[in-house]
């Protein structure tokens, strides 16, 4: 098949992410993936770097030259080039409809699915996780929803390091809805009860800066104890270097990226049960969003008992090998496209 992978986000996400080991899957089982996307996006630096094809479409602010794109979409789909469109979000998903091929629309965003021509136009829907499937049923449209879970390789096991304060990090986008408020105060409740532990923060900056950060754990006197790491280059090293991982979101999370990472890096997670987290993390290790009471109970939990959290790490990546597999998932959306096909 020819497919067409259509995605008008410039940034690299968790739906962004979905988007490439899919395209990645395809083209193992011998198809071929063309990306409609906004030039300059990540979508086409992962295209130039992975040898796939790309088309420009105009990014979400861009209204003006979205008609032309389209009409040149639609005059690349009647000369044959595509067998089937595939969208990523609800917009790619309308162009797709406007363009007379079989489309599949694939779901990994928090956004409400709603009913109309481009819903009606899809042959398929996927849906990244079983809390995107229950946006779909709450919406009266989930007759027909396929999950399809990502999947992840495992890295290199590194052992927990002996001896030593223990590292707790948070790894995520610097953003008010990944809880880092939350973390720091959970923190000063451990420090204060005189934990011998360290916070470790990494990820790029969106809607906060490294320096607000700084001045909360000024402000809550733990700024001695705090580490922030920036971006960093892949999650794998920052994740060998912690101890136990938390994820402190409070709310989006329909899929979580993070918190396979943390399960496939063998390292015990705590997390609130935001959006699809249940699905990566055991009820044992969930607190309620916001609650850094709760989130410093189930890490001092963690401290007090080394045994514990080494065998909660090596059941995280054993679950990410058994229930996360790339084979699993590239085998079911290979199935959905031919099955279209």
């Amino acid at each position: 098949m020819k497919i067409l992978s259509a995605i008008d986000i410039p940034w690299n996400s968790g739906l962004a992410a979905y988007a490439f080991d899919q395209a990645l899957a395809l083209r193992a089982a011998g198809h071929a993936v063309v990306f409609a996307c906004p030039p300059g996006s990540a979508a086409e630096a992962f295209a130039a770097r992975e040898g796939f094809g790309s088309l420009p479409l105009p990014g979400r602010k861009d209204h003006l030259r979205l008609p032309l794109a389209v009409w040149r979409l639609r005059q690349t789909a009647a000369a044959g080039q595509f067998d089937a469109v595939c969208a990523h979000t609800g917009r790619t998903q309308t162009i797709g409809a406007l363009l007379g091929l079989p489309l599949v629309r694939v779901k990994a965003d928090v956004r409400v699915p709603s009913a109309g021509f481009a819903q009606r136009a899809a042959r398929r829907t996927v849906a990244a996780s079983e809390y995107i499937k229950g946006l779909y049923w709450r919406a009266g449209l989930g007759e027909g929803v396929r999950v399809i879970r990502q999947g992840i390789d495992l890295p290199p096991l590194t052992p927990p390091r002996p001896g030593g304060k223990i590292k707790i990090g948070l790894l995520g986008r610097l953003d008010p809805v990944k809880g880092h408020e939350v973390f720091l105060k959970a923190a000063a409740l451990l420090l204060g009860g005189g934990a011998a532990a360290e916070f470790h923060i990494a990820g790029y900056e969106a809607n906060l800066k490294y320096a607000d950060l700084l001045r909360r754990a000024e402000d809550l006197e733990i700024d001695a104890s705090v580490v922030f790491h920036g971006r960093v280059d892949g999650p794998f090293k920052f994740m060998a270097g912690c101890d136990i991982g938390v994820i402190a979101s409070l709310g989006s999370e329909a899929v979580s990226r993070a918190a396979l990472e943390w399960l496939a890096a063998g390292r015990p997670l705590v997390s609130t049960s935001a959006g699809s987290l249940p699905e990566y993390v055991d009820a044992d290790w969930l607190v309620p969003p916001g609650d850094h009471a709760a989130l410093a109970e189930k890490l001092g939990r963690l401290l007090a008992d080394p045994a514990a959290a080494a065998a909660l790490g090596a059941a995280n990546r054993a679950r990410a090998a058994a229930e996360f597999s790339t084979a699993a998932f590239a085998a079911a959306t290979v199935k959905l496209f031919e099955e279209l096909a």
